[in-house]
């Protein structure tokens, strides 16, 4: 967050004490400590949401100014508002005042309804009313083939248009010259007493798998109309949402962003406004839309999760892959036999290798248990009696493993669930997938790993870490399965020939800190889609085993790897995708910087 002089103005008269004190963390010369406290300070100040949600308005109009010369881009924005026979008409008039409120007011609005003597709507010639369509989804069809704008925004009648919301939308197609435009579509917050606007979810860009595990578009979407209308007409569509009316929007999004692969542009903007709890309401129309939606995938099946989630089971192939699991140790008898003996004796998917290799090894108890767990056949140890390095240790392993997928395993992870493996290999064996992570606890239960974001702290961070095994986190991103810029190599499934493909792990450079990091982002750009699968859930007990890369013994070689990664990957200036420019960057629980 870019902190202004009116910020500090701001802060100075409404919370003196606490300008003070970061003054005198500044005169200490302890500036992170300093700015991290002004940051906080600012996100905290009464209205700065509203300010900051003028300046991004400020900036979309000169956006449009710059482009066109005046604020009208070649073609409107177009708006559908559906009205059934039930809803209540306070309901109406508020969200049709929300829309007449713009400040880019260059809109038309096409209401369908399913009886028209019911409401008396505004007169304005922007307003055009198409009558008899008698659900949600015909209303859909009828708006989009009487449009003649570029884009149709969906609206539901019990949510409302941020005054600037349009002209977000407008701004971001001026900007676009595609001959094939994208789906465009913003972030939300919640209206409460008095329509006071709050808890914005500054959502991620573009993710299918995502979005196929929570509906995180449908709510605050613009669609192009010509692509739509190919949709709308067609038999497979109406077939489908006969079944989910209430959740057509979406059932179209999957259509055109999902099994067609249209491109999605994500506005970095508040584009909606709902009702208090909106993002987790029940709606059983969206599972019946997503199922039939997955039948053309050979029809994996999909149960509820938590905070209306959806839980897909991807198909395993019919013949079990291989999976050579990878542990490296050295010692620490305990933390490895609880690991392994966990692996041997509480995991469903069995058709597996255990590679155990033994960094040096001494103690007599560590020994015989090495010597005694390979009377399993699907065990086999072997010896790399060199320096650490937890990249050539893992390449070196790879050399010997017979199967066609790669499972990287720390010693200090305890399975807690038969379905660990199966879980992960689930998504691991889908077309384009790279490496898949779990969702790793700390013994007490709190979350040690959800996925990795890059660039938080300037480096990477552990998404969501502290908060309680089964809390949403920030909208539930911790319970859902979508796609993570990284993922921890201490549980890490990936195939055989990808690991091959990108050259293993950098067991020059990057060897011990960041190097799954590392990886992964070269798996990224190799054109495959790392994952987060939080139903495979384990212990991790975090670095018990090799230390703290902070320790004064290891700093030097922490530090050296830290500027590895930030040089090749540009961790400084790097925006990953699943967070936001509105979150904190320091803040592995999402807080806010707006």
């Amino acid at each position: 967050m870019t902190v202004r002089n009116r910020d500090i103005a701001r802060l100075l008269f409404h919370r003196p004490g606490e300008l003070i004190a970061i003054l005198y963390w500044f005169v200490r010369r302890r500036r992170v400590r300093a700015v991290g406290r002004l940051r906080t300070a600012v996100a905290a100040l009464p209205f700065i949401y509203k300010h900051w949600l003028q300046d991004c308005a400020n900036l979309d109009r000169r956006a449009l100014l710059s482009r066109s010369g005046s604020e009208r881009p070649a073609r409107d924005i177009g708006i559908h508002l559906h009205i059934g026979t039930e809803v209540a008409p306070r309901r109406v008039r508020a969200v049709i005042a929300s829309i007449r409120r713009q400040s880019w007011p260059h809109w038309k609005l096409t209401v369908t309804l399913e009886d028209a003597h019911i409401y008396r709507l505004p007169s304005d010639p922007r307003i055009s009313i198409i009558d008899g369509c008698r659900s949600r989804t015909a209303g859909l069809a009828a708006a989009f083939d009487a449009s003649d704008t570029r884009y149709l925004v969906p609206l539901r009648e019990d949510c409302r248009l941020p005054v600037h919301a349009l002209a977000a939308y407008a701004a971001a197609s001026a900007a676009m010259a595609d001959a094939v435009p994208p789906i465009v579509y913003g972030d939300q917050d919640e209206f409460g007493f008095m329509g006071r606007r709050a808890n914005p979810w500054f959502k991620p860009d573009w993710d299918p798998n995502m979005a196929m595990a929570q509906d995180y578009v449908s709510a605050a979407c613009a669609i192009p109309v010509d692509a739509a209308r190919i949709v709308l007409r067609g038999k497979q569509w109406g077939m489908l949402t006969d079944e989910a009316d209430g959740a057509a929007v979406y059932a179209l999004l999957l259509h055109l962003a999902v099994r067609d692969g249209r491109d999605c542009h994500h506005v970095h903007r508040v584009t909606i406004s709902t009702p208090r709890g909106d993002w987790y309401r029940p709606r059983p129309d969206r599972f019946i839309a997503l199922r039939a939606h997955l039948a053309s995938y050979g029809g994996p099946s999909v149960t509820k999760g938590p905070f209306e989630t959806a839980k897909i089971a991807w198909p395993l192939p019919d013949r079990l892959p291989l999976v050579s699991i990878i542990i490296p140790t050295r010692d620490g008898v305990d933390l490895l036999r609880c690991c392994v003996e966990g692996v041997l004796g509480n995991t469903r998917y069995d058709n597996m290798q255990i590679i155990i290799v033994d960094n040096g090894s001494i103690e007599e108890e560590t020994l015989e248990f090495l010597q005694s767990v390979v009377a399993d056949e699907r065990v086999e140890v072997i010896s790399w009696p060199n320096e650490y390095n937890y990249s050539a240790i893992n390449n070196f392993a790879a050399s010997f493993a017979a199967g066609e997928y790669l499972c990287l395993l720390n010693n200090d992870v305890e399975i807690i669930d038969e379905n660990w493996l199966e879980e992960m290999m689930r998504q691991a064996c889908r077309p384009g997938i790279g490496a898949v992570g779990a969702r790793l606890l700390y013994p007490d239960r709190t979350i040690q790993h959800a996925g990795i974001v890059l660039g938080m702290g300037n480096a990477a961070g552990h998404a969501h870490r502290g908060i309680a095994e089964d809390a949403p986190g920030y909208f539930a991103h911790a319970l859902v399965t979508r796609s993570a810029t990284a993922v921890t190599a201490a549980c890490l499934v990936v195939s055989r020939r990808l690991f091959d493909s990108v050259g293993g792990l950098d067991q020059d450079g990057v060897r011990i800190a960041y190097s799954d990091v590392d990886f992964c982002l070269k798996i990224r750009a190799a054109g495959a889609a790392n994952m987060y699968v939080p139903s495979a859930v384990l212990i991790h007990h975090e670095s018990k085993s090799r230390g703290l890369d902070m320790a004064p013994k290891h700093r030097d070689r922490y530090f050296r790897e830290l500027a590895i990664l930030q040089e090749r990957w540009d961790t400084v200036g790097f925006l990953d995708p699943t967070h936001h420019p509105a979150l904190d960057r320091h803040s592995e629980q999402f807080g806010t910087v707006r």
